[in-house]
């Protein structure tokens, strides 16, 4: 076949592939550098001449034009998978609400849509390399369920941006697959690098200790897990196996921390399900076959997951209460980030042979009260307030670290682990949650 010709018949400008989308169309993309970018900066132009649709994401680098702009209000239902910071405005706002799911459950099949989007037209529109002489584009730093959505769409619209690395794995899609072409703006969204606060490297030393050489490694977002990295510089022949691929883990490849060579499962490759850093470390998995990026029903299956001997899971939390219960996404009913694959890895590390899973946050937070007036509160409480979201249940979790040490959970009784957080609570309310924690009949 001409893969060039086909090219150049389904190639359409930006502007015409935005007006493909019609009345009752649900619209799924993908946030971070797989962002179709100019497709999206283009949804406003609807305004006034489409009505009934919805658009679902899963963490957005940028709130968008069509986000704010008051003539889309009526004409756009917003849903995400995953908030970043600015989201949460917009869920007060009511321009957006969350889906509460598992990394893995994102996608579901052609039937769940029809069932819950009734008669939409769905549209897959993601970011993508140019095309090879094979046919073949890359979606560059997200697998997740890039193969499923291909499939299960009616309708696929690629961006092309030259910025997006060509990878291996789940994240090809073939001209044929796909309905029309255009060419991006080349923008492409690079993860800011921040420098590590003091009390999270004094976490990440922590954590550090808990990680035995030869370990596979899962790490969450955010600075701690960051930190981890970090303090991980001493050990030898760790692998990965993680959701997100990062600066702080591509860094310890290069320096021979990360070898994989001791995994049990894809051996001598790194596995994640989307990349997320600089320039750099997309340079690093440009045409790197020692880097798979896999759908995410292979990353974050718990089953999946535990094929590797001696892995280690590490994620952070918002809130945790005396019995170990999770709060790591929302701030009651507020949601300020998204499950993601925390509960999938947690439980795929505790199945593992030798495996940890670990939860790590700040001993204490400012919060705003209703007042307006910022205070210092312990973020581990003796129990959470009505309405709170559970993220992770209290028998999903090996350890728990602070700045002030480490509580092992597992297997622990109720009072062991009442015990055992108030030691590592910040020595301010430690009184008072063993007050609490009397009361509650933990103690």
């Amino acid at each position: 076949m001409n893969y060039q010709e086909m090219l150049k018949e389904k190639t359409i400008t930006a502007e015409e592939a935005v007006l493909k989308v019609k009345d009752n169309s649900t619209i799924y993309s993908y946030g971070t550098s797989g962002e179709p970018q100019t497709f999206l900066e283009g949804l406003s132009s609807l305004a006034g001449k489409r009505h009934d649709l919805t658009y679902v994401a899963t963490q957005n680098t940028v709130p968008h034009d069509f986000y704010t702009n008051e003539n889309c209000r009526d004409i756009f239902t917003i849903e995400s998978m995953f908030f970043n910071r600015f989201c949460t405005q917009y869920q007060i706002d009511g321009r957006m609400s969350y889906i509460p799911v598992s990394l893995r459950n994102t996608f579901p099949d052609r039937d769940y849509y029809n069932r819950i989007r009734g008669e939409h037209v769905n549209i897959y529109v993601i970011a993508v390399t140019p095309m090879d002489s094979h046919g073949y584009f890359s979606t560059g730093t997200v697998a997740m369920s890039n193969r499923e959505l291909v499939e299960a769409a009616d309708m696929v619209i690629l961006e092309i941006n030259e910025n997006v690395p060509r990878t291996f794995g789940d994240t090809y899609i073939h001209i044929t697959e796909a309905d029309y072409v255009f060419q991006g703006d080349n923008q492409m969204y690079y993860l800011p690098e921040r420098p590590a606060k003091e009390e999270d490297m004094v976490i990440g030393n922590y954590i550090a200790d808990l990680i035995d050489d030869g370990s596979t490694i899962q790490l969450g977002i955010g600075d701690i897990p960051n930190a981890v990295a970090s303090a991980l510089k001493d050990k030898h022949d760790l692998g990965v196996h993680t959701e997100m691929l990062n600066n702080a883990m591509i860094g310890l490849y290069k320096a021979g921390v990360i070898t994989n060579h001791k995994k049990t499962l894809y051996r001598d490759r790194i596995v994640t399900t989307f990349s997320l850093g600089s320039k750099e470390s997309y340079d690093f998995i440009d045409n790197n076959v020692g880097v798979l990026h896999l759908d995410v029903t292979k990353t974050n299956d718990p089953y999946v997951i535990a094929q590797n001997d001696n892995m280690v899971s590490v994620n952070t939390t918002l809130q945790i209460d005396l019995m170990g219960q999770c709060a790591s996404e929302a701030i009651g009913t507020l949601q300020i980030s998204g499950i993601g694959g925390q509960s999938e890895t947690m439980i795929g590390a505790k199945m593992s042979r030798n495996g940890k899973a670990i939860i790590a946050l700040h001993s204490t937070a400012m919060v705003k009260g209703s007042d307006g007036i910022r205070r210092r509160k312990s973020c581990i409480v003796s129990a959470h307030p009505s309405g709170t979201v559970i993220s992770l249940l209290r028998s999903d979790i090996d350890y728990v670290v602070t700045e002030y040490g480490t509580a092992a959970l597992r297997g622990a009784s109720l009072a062991e682990r009442a015990r055992a957080l108030i030691n590592i609570a910040h020595p301010d309310y430690r009184e008072e949650l063993t007050q609490e924690a009397h009361s509650l009949y933990l103690l």
